[in-house]
């Protein structure tokens, strides 16, 4: 269905029983900013559909390159999102690790990775759903533009997506992300991201208020799961088409089962993240 009259009356019944921040209408700089963003979503599936779904979970495997040695070079987690609330339960099979998002606290177990667990809880859930993340309340998309992005043989249309504040769980306010879209099938082909979420920039050393990125990300295999069609495998590099620090797989996608509240629920004993879970 497309995003016309019709579309938003369900949109609006959708959102009736919904809870924020699932049910807001982005800041579009013009009308053709709305066309293209529309049709992307379009091609993905939908906003209806995808806010619909219970949950979203899926089988996350990064192998990263040029890790020292002696380092395991895999992340490997098994991720599971609430739609209507955001909350999370994570498990890291490889090194017995667990993390979750209760909707107040982000608790971990085991936790080995370096990254602050509050920005791992949402990481993998925008890049596996960004199309329709762009339908959040406090995005602000920009005017169209046109681009070449090397390595791909077509002028692709690119629109800066920002947040009016931090958008959720373990980012910023100085989040952004950079959308490269097809404008001939209207897919999400490639895009930048980068992050300011104060507890990473502090963790790598940066000046207080740096942005991490942007990292230059290309979309190499969709899978369509329940009408809607995710990002099944990409790779990040730090400029484009260049040497590629991460191979990315999105493996077992799951959009029918109930989301079970319990497993995000913190456990007796568990480390709570102590830093701020959103920063300006």
């Amino acid at each position: 269905m497309k995003l016309s009259n019709l579309g938003g009356v369900l949109a609006v019944v959708l959102c009736l029983a919904a809870e924020a921040p699932v049910c807001a209408e982005p800041q579009y700089a013009n009308d053709d900013t709305r066309r293209v963003i529309e049709a992307m979503v379009d091609a993905h599936g939908g906003i209806e559909r995808w806010r619909a779904v219970p949950s979203i979970r899926y089988d996350d495997l990064m192998h990263m390159e040029g890790h020292e040695g002696g380092q395991f070079g895999w992340w490997v987690a098994h991720e599971v999102i609430d739609q209507k609330t955001r909350q999370v339960w994570q498990d890291w099979p490889m090194e017995n690790s667990s993390i979750g998002f209760d909707g107040e606290e982000v608790w971990s177990e085991n936790w080995r990775q370096g990254n602050p667990t509050a920005m791992m809880v949402h990481f993998f859930y925008y890049f596996v759903n960004l199309p329709w993340l762009t339908q959040d309340e406090g995005v602000v998309l920009s005017a169209v533009e046109k681009e070449n992005w090397d390595g791909i043989d077509k002028e692709l249309y690119k629109v800066e997506m920002t947040f009016d504040g931090a958008p959720s769980v373990g980012k910023s306010a100085r989040d952004f992300f950079t959308l490269y879209i097809d404008p001939d099938t209207f897919r999400l082909v490639s895009y930048q991201y980068g992050s300011g979420y104060a507890p990473l920039i502090a963790l790598m050393g940066m000046p207080e208020g740096s942005v991490f990125g942007p990292m230059w990300r290309v979309i190499t295999h969709y899978e369509e799961v329940g009408g809607l069609l995710f990002p099944t495998a990409f790779r990040t590099m730090p400029e484009p088409n260049g040497r590629i620090l991460g191979d990315h797989i999105i493996m077992n996608i799951d959009v029918s089962t109930p989301f079970e509240a319990e497993k995000a629920a913190k456990p007796e004993g568990a480390v709570v993240f102590s830093g701020p879970l959103r920063t300006d």
